[in-house]
């Protein structure tokens, strides 16, 4: 499921960058851009100045963005180009993998009649490197993934084992404090090394 939301996230940014290229719309790209960045900030900006980078919604701004500020700055031979390089692998980490295969073909959409013009050779090895570092992103994307569940399953065990923990001790706790005159010293003792075990499991936490 999230991978056809992302997807069409993508072609949703795609798409706007197309038609407002083609159409008289593209003279106004510089306001449009600086509006983009003033929403793409409002929405990343949860508490005071801590900015959050990551989810879908911030990539679609922050594609839109560099996508306009590329046409803006020559297209195809801008010097902002090598930019989709990194934004290749950031759809990897922050949308669902698979959907980094949507960019390359967007790419060659969109600037197909920039690659037939000026350096026809240095335009389609643009297109090419984009297109062969899609798996390679793809890979580092699902190793991303597969790490950051990994570590989501941790931190539950550990909750869960914390849990435990704070139960056991409150059992304890209570046989403790209900039993102080049929229990010997020696059992004593044992339960207050219960107790000791399950602290230092809280405070692993």
């Amino acid at each position: 499921m999230k991978f056809y939301k992302h997807s069409l996230l993508l072609l949703a940014s795609f798409s706007i960058v197309f038609i407002w290229q083609n159409s008289q719309l593209a003279q106004y790209g510089v306001p449009f851009i600086g509006f983009l960045v003033f929403l793409f900030l409002l929405i990343s900006i949860k508490n005071k100045q801590n900015l959050n980078l990551g989810g879908p919604l911030n990539f679609f701004i922050l594609n839109t963005i560099l996508l306009l500020f590329i046409f803006s700055t020559g297209g195809i031979n801008s010097n902002l180009f090598f930019l989709l390089y990194f934004l290749l692998f950031a759809a990897a980490f922050i949308m669902h993998p698979k959907s980094v295969f949507i960019i390359p073909i967007s790419l060659i959409i969109i600037f197909w009649y920039q690659i037939f013009e000026g350096d026809v050779s240095a335009n389609i090895i643009k297109m090419a490197s984009i297109s062969i570092l899609s798996p390679l992103a793809y890979f580092f994307g699902i190793q991303f993934k597969k790490n950051d569940k990994d570590e989501d399953e941790i931190l539950k065990t550990k909750e869960r084992a914390t849990s435990s923990a704070d139960d056991i001790a409150k059992d304890v706790e209570q046989v403790i404090e209900s039993g102080k005159e049929k229990l010997s010293g020696k059992e004593i003792e044992k339960l207050n090394d219960v107790l000791e075990e399950t602290e230092s499991l809280r405070n692993e936490k």
